[in-house]
């Protein structure tokens, strides 16, 4: 059903590690130091920066986070990668390095709540740039609300709660042809099941919280493009000055992390899928969202530019709100949690506390239940779910 892409294990087991550097060490250390010393005056003004081996202090770069840089640069496709210390720090640096005072910003409506928040409450008053929301599946309306001044348009797919998918393709093609530059996040699908470089994407960014670290032991964030210009001035001005850079212990467990991304995404598609499915022929669900099954609306789009769905979905209950509380909170290995991408399950109700305007503007519901599938097996999770809904 899905492509393979032979070349990710390779990068993810190997890539970048350099034994001789590292006496033979099969995995790189970990330099904790904030600081790296010259002999002379001359030799530290004549380093540069951004050049392999060469480092001075470690709000610009450090080793260990080096190495990781390089393995999601390869992964994604593109030319130079950024490590951040939280996803947040990556796509504000995004956004404050492509934009200017002035610049309109298209995102779509569905975006990471906190991204949506940055460009209403901060970006739109205080930087004097305007944004319009899209819903970003119809490529007319992306067309239409391009300005003049449209300097960026973001990009989630498939988003995250209600899981729509944009046709990334179609809206980089058009972004070129005004000269708007693109950037999506990419955390859901990892670059193991999508890869929005090789479809003209400009700027890729994930939370590397979630599923390139893995074990919710982190908070980190990541910047790729094959602009290599353009990530060597975000790392000079927007991460350095505002000092973003993600620590070396926290790339040390990312890069942990990535050596067993391909394994353990497709083990959290395959359950998830199966739990999808499970859920879409029980009688008190009314509507499914998980782009892999086929009775998806952008089932067809998502075969065309993703290798497979990651293990987060949603749900609604055919019952009202209360009666979603009780499903949420009646389930046992499920936890509550609003993160996700770890090797643990969690359910969540996004939309509790939105008002009805909001809901419908969002294209869903208040009983909406989010669920993210871990590994702690499928039939037990699928188990778990019977029990809880059982009660309704």
């Amino acid at each position: 059903m899905f492509k393979k892409n032979e070349h990710d294990d390779l990068i993810v087991t190997h890539f970048a590690d350099d034994y001789n550097t590292y006496l033979g060490a099969v995995v790189p250390p970990v330099f904790m130091n904030s600081l790296h010393v010259f002999d002379t005056i001359e030799d530290y003004y004549d380093t540069p920066k951004f050049v392999k081996d060469k480092y001075v202090y470690g709000r610009v770069s450090n080793p260990t986070v080096s190495i990781v840089e390089q393995k999601v640069a390869a992964l994604e496709r593109g030319a130079m990668a950024l490590c951040f210390g939280s996803g947040m720090a990556a796509m504000t640096s995004a956004i404050m390095a492509v934009c200017k005072s002035g610049d309109h910003i298209i995102c779509i409506r569905n975006i990471y709540g906190p991204t949506k928040l940055f460009l209403t409450d901060y970006v739109a008053p205080r930087l004097n740039m305007t944004v319009t929301f899209v819903g970003g599946q119809d490529i007319c309306e992306v067309e239409e609300a391009i300005c003049s001044n449209t300097a960026l348009i973001i990009l989630e797919s498939p988003t995250s709660l209600v899981f729509n998918v944009i046709d990334i393709k179609a809206v980089t093609d058009l972004a070129k042809k005004h000269g708007i530059r693109t950037c999506i996040d990419n955390t859901y699908c990892t670059p193991v099941f999508q890869k929005p470089i090789d479809m003209g994407v400009d700027l890729v960014m994930h939370t590397a919280s979630k599923y390139l670290g893995g074990h919710s032991d982190i908070i980190a964030g990541v910047l790729v493009s094959s602009d290599k210009e353009l990530m060597k001035k975000i790392a000079m001005q927007e991460r350095e000055w505002f000092g973003g850079i993600l620590g070396p212990m926290e790339a040390w467990l990312m890069m942990r992390g990535i050596r067993t991304l391909p394994l353990r995404v497709k083990a959290h598609f395959e359950s998830a899928l199966k739990v999808a499915e499970y859920l879409e022929k029980h009688s008190r669900v009314r509507k499914v969202n998980y782009p892999a099954l086929k009775s998806h609306p952008d089932y067809d789009i998502m075969e065309k530019q993703q290798d497979g769905c990651a293990g987060l979905l949603s749900f609604e209950v055919d019952a009202d709100v209360d009666a979603a509380k009780k499903v949420s909170n009646g389930l046992n290995l499920f936890k509550t949690g609003v993160s996700w991408g770890g090797f643990e399950s969690l359910t969540f109700m996004p939309f509790l506390k939105f008002d009805d305007q909001e809901i419908e503007w969002l294209g869903s519901a208040q009983n909406l239940i989010r669920i993210h599938i871990g590994l702690e097996g499928t039939d037990n999770l699928i188990e778990d779910l019977e029990q809880s809904l059982s009660k309704l």
